[in-house]
């Protein structure tokens, strides 16, 4: 039995895809493919080790992903792992070689940011699904303060661009209808070039060379993307859902996370969106209880959100990472964090059910899953549908009126 068990973000998923494809599905091997985002996700990982080893005691267990490439020595020292594979020798086909035959040469590669040697992220045809990721860059220039990230992906580095559009053509005469670019920070894509080349750039290529039918964005920087963006955001093969790295919505915690953007930024980017796409939503990460927050700077938050209609959240709960700035700095008490967290997640539950209300263009469903009686999927505003409809295939993009 093969089983690899993924946390974390897209990227991290895609590449769990990709270790599945380099290990032989008879060998009785568990791989897991770690996060560590937040404290809650590795002790959820260290769980997971203990329960795998106790259901399968003779399974070869292997530690990779995020939380290995920082903290090695934590899983190296736990009895329920045999291996610990870095971030980058995770998706060699010679590391899975070397653990099957209980033969491990390969070093542990603890500095990923020097030379780190990537390979280029592909999946087999036969893996694909009608919605597949594409990674189009690794790592991260910026040190925001309550980020350890950087720390297991490296710098920014971007794969080029004719690889790129390459794999999507490969993709398309496959039969998958919307890739997702993804990464760490796609929207830094090129800056490592020396030539000007950018994200929106890519997107125009990639929409000008290929026939693929629906491409969507993963997480960007609203400060990072470029004037060409706002040139391609009407094409209708881009999907009009951006989910947007926001993480504060007061001018004094953005500075305190070092980020590169303020509010009044955010403001200008979506209202620019809007202008170019009427029917344009929007989704965010954000950061519940960061340290020195006040009540007022909450609301700063509280108030962004509601007043941008940012209907599709992600909530973190803010909890200190070692070895980062914002875990030096005084925190707050941890029914606060609780209470501000429960009260976003209940804003976005609100925004999400208006937004729906407010959607009237026909909904175009791609259909990615088929039950007995009813296809699910999701539209272009990226909001999951259940539909009473037989007799469609997987792939096909059904044209409905609102169901909400």
């Amino acid at each position: 039995m093969t089983k690899v068990v993924n946390f974390g973000c897209r990227l991290n998923n895609f590449e769990g895809k990709k270790i599945e494809e380099l290990i032989p599905q008879q060998d009785n091997i568990i791989v897991i493919n770690s996060c560590a985002v937040t404290n809650e996700t590795e002790r959820q990982v260290r769980q997971t080790i203990r329960r795998a080893r106790k259901e399968n005691p003779d399974a070869k267990l292997v530690m990779t992903g995020c939380a290995a490439q920082i903290s090695p020595n934590d899983y190296k020292t736990m009895p329920e792992v045999d291996y610990v594979i870095d971030n980058i020798n995770k998706l060699k086909q010679k590391t899975w070689d070397e653990i099957l035959e209980d033969h491990q040469t390969t070093p542990f590669m603890e500095d990923i940011f020097t030379n780190p040697l990537d390979v280029e992220p592909s999946l087999q045809n036969e893996s694909f699904g009608v919605r597949e990721s594409l990674v189009i860059q690794q790592g991260c220039n910026h040190r925001c303060t309550f980020c350890i990230i950087p720390f297991g992906r490296g710098n920014n580095r971007s794969f080029d661009p004719s690889y790129l559009i390459d794999e999507v053509k490969r993709h398309v005469d496959s039969g998958v209808k919307e890739i997702v670019l993804t990464g760490v920070d796609i929207s830094d894509y090129g800056s490592d070039f020396d030539h000007h080349y950018c994200m929106s750039l890519l997107i125009n290529d990639i929409l000008q060379q290929t026939s693929l039918e629906r491409l969507r964005l993963s997480s960007i920087d609203c400060v990072e993307v470029d004037e060409h963006f706002f040139e391609i955001l009407d094409n209708e093969r881009l999907m009009p859902h951006l989910h947007l790295s926001i993480q504060s919505g007061d001018a004094m915690i953005l500075k305190r996370m070092k980020r590169r953007h303020n509010p009044e930024d955010v403001n200008n980017f979506i209202g620019r969106c809007r202008k170019v796409r009427k029917e344009i939503t929007f989704g965010a990460d954000i950061i519940a209880g960061f340290p020195t927050e006040n009540e007022e700077m909450f609301q700063n938050t509280y108030n962004l959100l509601n007043d941008n209609q940012i209907s599709h959240l992600h909530i973190f709960p803010f909890s200190p990472k070692k070895n980062t700035p914002a875990a030096r700095m005084p925190q707050l008490e941890k029914s606060i964090i609780k209470k501000r967290a429960q009260d976003l997640r209940y804003l976005g539950d609100n925004l999400l059910s208006l937004v729906k209300k407010n959607l009237r263009d026909e909904r175009k469903i791609l259909i990615e899953e088929l039950n007995t009686h009813h296809i699910s999927g999701y539209d272009q505003n990226y909001i999951k549908h259940q539909i009473p409809m037989i007799g469609m295939s997987l792939g096909e993009i059904v044209t409905t009126q609102c169901s909400f």
